[in-house]
């Protein structure tokens, strides 16, 4: 499993599961015993959507007609999960093949995309593309160039890109018209991992470090237009956090914790201090987490053989 999303609610899912995005019912997986390996798409469970979907096709739900945007080369697939309306080819000049990341604004208009940028023969690293669906044209950012993972996400206040780099905890802003404007990531603390997440304040870092002891350290900013403003870091005690993804409404952070081959799905409060914890079943390995948008109280776990959820109670 390389990537999921949820759809029309929590209880529906879309997985990019091997090299098909299959929409599957929750309430199918999450009442299978737990020792049962499934098998989704052709012909396993769940119903096919698209095949031939490789890492390097990234795909986003479109907000407003609920249709999945599935990035090819020269064009997107627009395909409605429901079968109600007929697959649609979107051309796109100039979009190359092989897509990594993508968001789309909320009209639905444009999409940002990861893509490969190739400095010479021997070295490429990512760059970032915009393409308009109602042209058919493609935007390049020149500026922007990552050898790592980005995150990529819209930021409704200020009604720009965030393109977030998950190394340095650093990002660009970008409206798609003028160059991007580079944000700094946090000075003095050497930053491991980062993620980024839309909130009501805005869009959130979260950045891991290690600590002098060994011990994990988070530093969390909000971005401005022009700067983020960065709180004081905190120490996360337990073990060593690998990721820690904040919530979309609340202030708290789902952390995945681990040590040797002993997991942890934990969730902490603004002072890292643990509000609640559970042991990840041996034998199973956890990769990334991602907050519910439909319950603030379900966060989904995931890995490449794995797929569960954690379920807050206050």
């Amino acid at each position: 499993m390389h990537g999921l999303r949820e759809f029309e609610g929590a209880d529906h899912l879309i997985v990019h599961s091997a090299q098909s995005l299959v929409a599957v019912d929750w309430p199918i997986l999450q009442h299978a015993p737990d020792s049962l390996t499934l098998e989704l798409g052709p012909p396993g469970l769940g119903k096919v959507l698209a095949t031939n979907v490789t890492l390097d096709s990234a795909w986003v739900v479109e907000p407003k007609s609920k249709r999945i945007l599935l990035a090819r080369e020269g064009e997107f697939d627009s395909i409605d999960p429901g079968g109600r309306v007929a697959n649609q080819k979107i051309k796109v000049t100039g979009l190359p093949r092989g897509a990594f990341a993508s968001s789309v604004n909320p009209d639905g208009v444009h999409v940002l995309l990861v893509v490969t940028r190739v400095i010479n023969p021997d070295f490429a690293n990512f760059a970032v593309v915009m393409a308009d669906l109602t042209t058919g044209q493609l935007i390049r950012e020149a500026t922007i160039g990552a050898g790592v993972d980005l995150e990529l996400l819209w930021d409704a206040p200020f009604r720009t890109w965030v393109i977030g780099d998950t190394s340095r905890g650093g990002l660009w802003r970008w409206d798609g018209q003028k160059p991007a404007l580079r944000l700094a990531a946090p000075q003095g603390t050497p930053v491991h991992a980062a993620t980024f997440a839309s909130s009501p304040e805005g869009v959130m870092v979260s950045a891991l470090f290690t600590e002098k002891t060994g011990a994990t350290g988070l530093v969390t900013g909000r971005a401005e237009l022009d700067r983020v403003i960065w709180t004081p870091p905190v120490v996360l005690p337990g073990l060593p956090v690998l990721v820690a993804r904040r919530h979309p409404t609340l202030a708290r952070w789902a952390c995945l914790a681990q040590e040797g081959t002993r997991q942890q799905v934990q969730v902490r409060d603004t002072a890292g201090k643990v509000l609640a914890e559970t042991d990840v079943r041996p034998g199973v390995y956890l990769d990334n987490l991602l907050w519910s948008t439909f319950s603030s109280n379900l966060l989904w776990c995931s890995g490449i053989r794995a797929l569960a959820t954690a379920t807050l109670s206050e």
